[in-house]
């Protein structure tokens, strides 16, 4: 018959076990989507500057905007794949979460810190003329 403290101890030892699985990531960034197709304005192309972001509202979604260089945006949800919070455009290298400090790559979407585990979705975006467009 098992004792109490082989029972807890084994219980401890299972636990260690799914916390160090849960750790780890397999967690690949999408490729970066090709823009297709008619894409909807999201923001004039002004308001996002060479290494700025910006959090925009298209057809009632939210989305992060980054763009890298001049000739580039990338679009990714909003929504953060830990609980489903909104993701700010954060700082530095990384998109921020404000409920449990989770950080995404601006680059790929990529999962820069948890407890988030999964990618940003990302979609297509381009410039132009004068406005930014997202491809949904």
């Amino acid at each position: 018959m098992p004792t109490r403290r082989s029972v807890i101890g084994a219980a401890l030892v299972s636990s260690a076990a799914v916390t160090l699985v849960s750790c780890g990531s397999d967690d690949k960034p999408q490729d970066l989507p090709e823009a297709t197709g008619t894409g909807t304005d999201a923001i004039d192309v002004s308001r996002l500057p060479v290494d700025g972001t910006a959090s925009v509202t298209v057809n009632g979604s939210g989305y992060l905007l980054y763009r890298p260089d001049e000739a580039t945006v990338l679009a990714y949800t909003s929504v953060c794949t830990h609980q489903g919070c909104k993701v700010g455009s954060g700082s530095g290298e990384t998109f921020e979460c404000p409920c449990h400090g989770s950080k995404f790559s601006k680059a790929d979407g990529s999962v820069a810190q948890g407890p988030a585990d999964a990618s940003l979705k990302r979609f297509p975006a381009a410039i132009e003329g004068d406005k930014v467009k997202i491809f949904l």
